[in-house]
Order: C-alpha cells, then structure tokens, then sequence
C-alpha cells in the first residue's frame, strides 16, 4: 500500500524530530539489564542469607532443646538416685541409734552395782529379792525435729523428710528386804541407813575415777509404806526400795 505524506516539510520535520527524542538510546539498554541483574542478585543473596539463619538458628533451638530434654532426664533420674539413698540413709541410721540405744555411752553395768550393794548394806538388813525391770520408749532425734523444722520453714516442698525414732530405755531397780532388830524404831531406822548409804556410797575404780552407787540413776530412792512382820518368832519390818535409772539413749 502506498502512503503519500501530504504534510508540509517544516511539520513532517518535527514529528520526526518528537519520535526520534521520545525513543530509548540503544546504548542505554545493557546498562539497565546490568542494574536489573545486580539488583535480582542481591535481593536472592539477602533472600538466601535471611533463610540460612532462619535455617541455624532453627538448628540450634532444635540442638538445645534436646540438650535440655537430656538434662532434665539427668536431673530426674539423678533426684529418683536421691531419694533412693536417703531412703538408705534413714535406713542406716535407723539401725545406729538402735545399735547405739543397745550400748549407749551412759551404760549401766548391773554387776558393778550388785558388788556395790554387797559393801553397802548395813548389819541388820536382808535383802530378800531384787529385780530390774525395762521399759522401751521410742522418741524422734533432734536432728530429725530439726530436718522437718527446716522443711516446713522452706514451704513445705516435696516429701517430708522422714521421722527417724532411737529407742529410749529405762530401768527400774528393785529392792525388797527386812530388817532385824528388837529396837521397832531401829528397824525404820535400818531403812534409812541403807537409803543413805547406796545415795552416799563410791569407791575408785580401776583407771582411777571414782565410781558412785547413784551413777546413772535418778537422785529420787523412793520408799514403799513398810510394815512388821514375823520371821522364825522374830519381829522384823518388811520394806522395799525403787530406783530408776536415767534413760539410756544413743548419741544423736
């Protein structure tokens, strides 16, 4: 098809001019394709940059988490060991203070004292029977008073600490006898003789130390009501004497 530009030559002109300044330089072209590249490869290298740490720190909060999980299975399996040997060790000293209870550092030696009354008895005083009695207590030690003091103090956390218990033991002496004379008021006074010389009498010992009758019982010899008898068409006044050790216990 034929066009014929019927325009004057002076506006063919400048249209020619307004196309030709509107176009891109060919030159221009690269240099914006350069831009476009740069700027797609920073945007994937920030892109793979933020995604990486993303990725680690992922890691390390995975890594951790099993580092934690592990510690707590340690902690639990270490308290469940905790328990178990303080279990053991109530256990344990349970069976000291009993050990302790059986031979406590106040020990009463019964023979000691049966040669003691063979020296102390007065003429005109028969001892008729003696007997020594026992009795078992069970007391919790100070040490645990104190444990459970500290743990209700602390909140009450966990389990209670456990109650430990030591025997206590007591005993109770005897002594029942008669004494023999014309004289009624000598024979109550025979009594007391014998009263004050078992709370008066000692002796020493074979490492030197001075041992007395009373050690290891309490201060108190108490007195039954005495009453007259007859024994072989004599008069005789029949008494007992009761003294009570102090309470032997194991060493806390």
């Amino acid at each position: 098809m034929i066009k014929i530009n019927l325009l004057p030559p002076e506006m063919a002109k400048s249209k020619r001019e307004r196309v030709g300044s509107a176009a891109i330089p060919s030159s221009a072209t690269p240099f914006v394709a350069v831009i476009l590249i740069v700027a797609y490869i920073i945007v994937g290298a920030f892109a793979y940059w933020i995604i990486n740490a993303k990725r680690i720190r992922d890691n390390e909060v995975k890594q951790l988490t099993q580092e934690r999980e592990k510690l707590k299975k340690e902690v639990q399996d270490k308290q469940v060991k905790f328990r178990e040997l303080m279990e053991l060790k109530t256990l344990v000293t349970n069976q000291l203070e009993i050990l302790g209870a059986l031979d406590p550092p106040n020990r009463l030696y019964w023979s000691e004292k049966m040669n003691m009354l063979a020296d102390l008895v007065p003429k005109g005083v028969y001892l008729t029977n003696i007997t020594v009695s026992e009795q078992i207590a069970e007391t919790e030690t100070e040490a645990s008073k104190q444990r459970r003091a500290t743990w209700v103090q602390s909140g009450s956390k966990g389990a209670a600490p456990p109650v430990i218990k030591k025997p206590v033991i007591t005993q109770t002496l005897n002594i029942a006898g008669i004494t023999w004379s014309d004289d009624p008021e000598q024979r109550l006074q025979l009594i007391i003789r014998f009263h004050d010389a078992m709370k008066n009498y000692s002796y020493v010992g074979h490492n030197n130390q001075e041992r007395h009758f009373m050690d290891n019982f309490e201060n108190l010899i108490r007195i039954d009501p005495t009453y007259v008898d007859s024994v072989s068409a004599r008069t005789i006044n029949r008494f007992r004497l009761i003294l009570r050790t102090k309470p032997f216990t194991s060493k806390e």
